[in-house]
């Protein structure tokens, strides 16, 4: 089947990255052809009971305007648009978390003068006004659309950007994945025994658990034209109501398919995919066999970013998207880090060192707590 004409279709014309690999497309291209670094830990002064947990943070620990606006700025810059020209960009915030970090602070810092203040952001939190303020500091006079719908968060704001620009509604549109580091996230994925002491090791037969990250993916979108490498062909957005926290795989090869369909291709015709792989069991396992029931026994070739950059949560969709941007133009594919045995169970192995990427479809897979699942379609040509 054919893929369809250029017409209605969004380019990506920017990317940005702030993480635990670095600042700016190079740093992310440079670390995601090595070994990742060695993963931080939170312990003293932050956990109590002695409780220590690896997480891969951000260098200096800057604050998450810092972050978001550097991040922001990459993409606009390297997409051209400045001044006037943003006039009309419309907004799309995605994240699982936003504010909650500078709540937890504005909170222990209350009970430090009342044992009973109540736990409240105030009148300036709030995914909303996060984005009202960054969108007046970063000069974007179109609309403005948040998303909070947990690890899928920043993946679900450029499906609808993208559907958004296809649909003539838009010209240009900035997407920002963020997540900053909070208490409340880490030890909630601990009291869930779904962090690893050992590192993450997606899709590995002795996988434990995930490392949380923290970091702010960007991305430029606008109209597609000669000339631009990378394209949004389709995605999909679908509920898998079977489970809180666990997806089946039958709901992870609808997603999957359904995004194939509104790309109007073929499974055949995937290059390779970009997997959640976030190196907990359960999640492995539901997405190996939804790419099975999808592929059959032509699953193509799929990497994991997670053992490098961590699970960034909300800010996933958006980071990873632009990782794997940089990383086509740069030419190859990563390895999945922390890879080292097949799990028999899956039957199919990632990624185990990089590898030439060439031109073709790219799909990319976001699944959230709640159900939530994302894929996305990306066309590469160099």
């Amino acid at each position: 089947m054919a893929a369809a004409s250029n017409q209605g279709i969004a380019s990506v014309l920017g990317t940005g990255m702030v993480s635990h690999l670095g600042t700016g497309s190079q740093a992310h291209v440079t670390a995601l052809a090595s070994e990742p670094p060695e993963v931080s830990w939170v312990g003293a002064g932050e956990l109590e009971d002695g409780k220590r947990l690896p997480y891969r943070g951000v260098a200096g620990a800057p604050s998450l305007p810092d972050m978001m606006d550097a991040a922001a700025e990459q993409a606009l810059r390297e997409a051209g648009l400045v001044g006037s020209r943003r006039a009309g960009m419309g907004l799309f915030l995605g994240s699982s978390s936003l504010q909650i970090g500078d709540c937890e602070v504005a909170y222990h810092e209350a009970r430090k003068k009342d044992p009973d203040a109540v736990p409240m952001g105030g009148e300036r939190s709030g995914y909303g006004v996060v984005a009202d303020v960054l969108a007046r500091r970063l000069g974007l006079g179109g609309p403005r659309l948040t998303f909070n719908t947990a690890c899928s968060s920043s993946a679900n704001a450029a499906l609808y950007a993208a559907r958004m620009i296809a649909r003539g509604e838009l010209e240009t549109a900035l997407i920002l994945g963020t997540e900053s580091y909070n208490r409340m996230s880490l030890l909630g994925f601990a009291s869930l025994m779904l962090i690893s002491d050992t590192g993450a090791r997606p899709f590995d037969a002795g996988r434990d658990g995930l490392v949380l990250g923290e970091g702010v993916g960007a991305l430029v979108l606008g109209r597609a034209g000669a000339g631009q490498a990378v394209q949004f062909h389709g995605g999909a957005n679908r509920c898998d109501t079977s489970s809180a926290t666990n997806s089946r795989p039958d709901a992870i090869a609808a997603v999957m398919q359904s995004a194939l369909d509104e790309a109007r291709i073929p499974a055949s015709d995937v290059t390779a995919i970009k997997a959640h792989g976030t190196s907990t069991p359960s999640n492995d396992e539901a997405e190996g066999a939804g790419m099975r029931l999808t592929f059959g026994d032509g699953v193509p070739p799929f990497t994991s970013m997670k053992g490098h950059l961590g699970h960034t949560l909300g800010a996933c969709g958006a980071l990873e998207t632009a990782a794997l941007v940089s990383v086509l133009k740069a030419g190859f594919l990563p390895a999945t880090a922390g890879f080292t045995e097949m799990d028999s169970e899956l039957g199919i192995e990632p990624l185990e060192s990089n590898r030439p990427a060439g031109d073709g479809f790219y799909l990319l897979n976001y699944f959230g707590f709640g159900g939530n699942n994302t894929s996305l379609v990306l066309r590469y040509a160099s």
